[in-house]
């Protein structure tokens, strides 16, 4: 059997060349290209069984929405953005992406504090559909340190740093390097005063992980930014991508010292839970087995009946009645 990480790793090289194709064709070409490659993305929706319309449909369920096709219609939608985004930043640079991105003034305010102050920052993202991009125009504004978790692969791993330069931050490959040194790095760089930037909606357990609870469920988050805050003062920034069609917009809600590592750290992950609820066709990861397993449980536990495809199918229902 074939691993889902065999296969990402087969298929970087073509997926590289097909996306540097893409953005040197005029734009309404790759456009049309993206489109029927969304449009099978989004009939898988309906294959019988679907891991994809099962999981959405459990966030739905679990939030109390009625709207489980369009959020992931939308997801798709997301995706296809992002992709093009990739691919002509790594053909022509960041400057397009520069001037699609925003930060939320609250946020820009925060940071611009911290700024005055010489002080460092942890920024929290989970796993939103443009949380990497969003750093390029984040480094424009404040020192940043991205920490990145790179595959093991090694053609893989130079692929995405060829991204990751043309993004502009100063990075850390938080992988291949001994955990002790990864923290060391990072207090280093809060010392500099620099904004540290780690994606951090982890569902497992690990080494350094903390017991929280999110959508009901308890879950493991990683406690290094609650730890960090608490022992060098420095504030926790908890931070969510929002794509508005080719706008891509860095929210965050205020941002506090950690006095305490286990409410440190269930204070970002209630923040996400917000802006999931809030924003779900953002969230991709979502449909990843773990996050899939935890709203399978919250969904489990909760009597509103699940709307899976429902919104999609009664719509057609109640028109064809009308005929």
């Amino acid at each position: 059997m074939m691993h889902f990480r065999s296969v990402k790793d087969s298929i970087a090289q073509p997926l590289h060349r097909f996306g540097r194709l893409l953005a040197g064709s005029p734009r309404s070409l790759s456009q049309t290209i993206l489109g029927t490659l969304g449009a099978a993305a989004k009939a898988a929706y309906f294959v019988p069984g679907s891991h994809l319309s099962r999981a959405v449909g459990n966030f739905c369920r679990v939030t109390g929405r009625t709207d489980a096709w369009p959020v992931y219609s939308r997801m798709v939608d997301n995706l296809q953005t992002a992709a093009l985004q990739f691919a002509r930043l790594h053909r022509h640079g960041r400057s397009e992406l520069l001037a699609q991105t925003a930060i939320a003034p609250a946020v820009a305010a925060g940071l611009q504090r911290l700024r005055q102050d010489g002080t460092g920052g942890i920024i929290v993202v989970p796993h939103c559909i443009g949380a990497v991009l969003s750093s390029a125009k984040l480094s424009t504004v404040c020192p940043t340190l991205l920490l990145v978790k790179e595959p093991r692969d090694p053609g893989r791993c130079e692929l995405m740093l060829d991204y990751v330069r043309k993004l502009g931050p100063e990075y850390l490959l938080a992988r291949r390097m001994p955990p002790a040194t990864v923290m060391r790095q990072i207090v280093r760089a809060l010392r500099d005063g620099k904004v540290v930037v780690g994606t951090t909606d982890l569902v497992n357990a690990g080494d350094d992980s903390v017991k929280t609870k999110i959508f009901g469920q308890g879950i493991f988050s990683p406690g290094w930014p609650a730890r960090l805050s608490a022992r060098f003062n420095v504030p926790i920034l908890p931070g969510y991508i929002h794509l508005d069609g080719d706008q891509i917009i860095l929210l965050g809600d205020e941002a506090y010292v950690a006095g305490d590592l286990d409410r440190g750290t269930q204070r970002w992950a209630a923040s996400f839970e917000k802006h999931f609820r809030q924003y779900p066709s953002d969230w991709a990861f979502m449909l990843d087995k773990n996050w899939a397993r935890v709203l399978a449980a919250a969904a489990a536990s909760t009597s509103t009946t699940p709307p899976f495809r429902s919104d999609f199918f009664s719509g057609m229902s109640e028109r064809a009645g009308q005929r």
